[in-house]
């Protein structure tokens, strides 16, 4: 009994590393065109086999620093955004501080199953001056059979 009683911190170690080794950040390694696609598609991925989960994409291991995953509805309205401001914003209203329709672009470009890059100005998170963003953006099929947008960028991406 007393072996057992000390090797249980041991045990507990252990399988704490086992956890925190299976949990793998999904954000992008580096700041390129290439790691956000890659991190969109994946997001994607997501959304085609389980609908839009906002929850994960909520999560640490979706979201950090200047990344996170948007998703816009079949109604053309933001169902996940980490602002929670925007939830439920039609893509119509969502403009920056020139005007540009930059909702209406995003939706444009995920329309079907469209996919692509859009540059615009925008505010990164906890800053209210607008800088240039790069976002890429992907059209989806969700098993409800309804169709979403999934898209992420970036400031100053590097090509």
């Amino acid at each position: 009994m007393n072996t057992v009683r000390r090797l249980l911190p041991l045990i507990a170690c252990l399988i704490a590393t086992a956890v925190l080794a299976a949990t793998t950040s999904n954000l992008p390694k580096t700041n390129t065109r290439d790691a956000i696609k890659a991190y969109v598609e994946n997001a994607a991925k997501i959304v085609q086999e389980s609908g839009p989960s906002c929850a994960t994409f909520s999560s640490p291991e979706w979201r950090g620093g200047d990344y996170y995953i948007f998703v816009l509805g079949p109604d053309d309205a933001l169902i996940c955004h980490p602002t929670a401001g925007m939830i439920g914003k039609p893509a119509a209203a969502i403009v920056n501080a020139k005007g540009d329709k930059v909702g209406e672009g995003i939706a444009a470009k995920g329309k079907g199953t469209g996919a692509g890059w859009l540059e615009y100005d925008w505010p990164q998170p906890g800053k209210t001056t607008e800088q240039p963003k790069s976002t890429y953006v992907m059209g989806v099929t969700g098993p409800d059979g309804k169709h979403y947008v999934v898209g992420s960028g970036g400031w100053n991406v590097k090509k």
